[in-house]
């Protein structure tokens, strides 16, 4: 039994050290980005705008992704780490560029409270607020998120 133990963890170890050389050799396309800001503008802009105001009791990551719809499109993972208060965005997104945005707590308390607002070209498209009601279980988080198939239209996921 430990035997096939030690044999799984090899494997697995292997499949890392491979994916990882992988990745080496055949290097960055440049499509995939992060940043630990928030852009007021991504790529080229001119699809519309999007606006996010938040309020949060406690210290929380704000995420923000953009993906092109086309095939083997650009991606950027942007965040920032906010402490308890409002605070707001506006970003100028290009058409066809959609992906999450996602308020997670870093370290909440029972009636901790995280909101917010997400308007597009000054229209709110999506309004969520969440409290914790009790302490997290191990390995649980408290978040809200949206997916969006296009920022420019503020057409989510379950418009389609």
């Amino acid at each position: 039994m430990i035997k096939n133990l030690l044999v799984r963890a090899g494997v697995a170890v292997l499949g890392v050290v491979v994916t990882l050389a992988w990745w080496s050799l055949r290097g960055d396309d440049g499509k995939n980005t992060s940043a630990d800001s928030i852009p007021a503008k991504v790529w080229n802009g001119g699809g519309g705008t999007v606006t996010i105001e938040i309020e949060t009791t406690t210290a929380a990551r704000m995420s923000v992704t953009f993906t092109e719809e086309k095939e083997d499109g650009r991606s950027l993972s942007t965040w920032e780490i906010v402490q308890p208060g409002s605070r707001s965005w506006t970003i100028d997104v290009p058409a066809s560029v959609g992906g999450y945005i996602d308020l997670v707590a870093e370290n909440p308390q029972v009636g901790d409270k995280l909101s917010w607002k997400v308007k597009v070209n000054g229209q709110v498209v999506n309004e969520q607020s969440e409290s914790l009601e009790e302490a997290l279980k191990p390995g649980y988080a408290f978040g809200i998120q949206v997916y969006f198939s296009d920022y420019a239209t503020g057409k989510m996921e379950e418009d389609d």
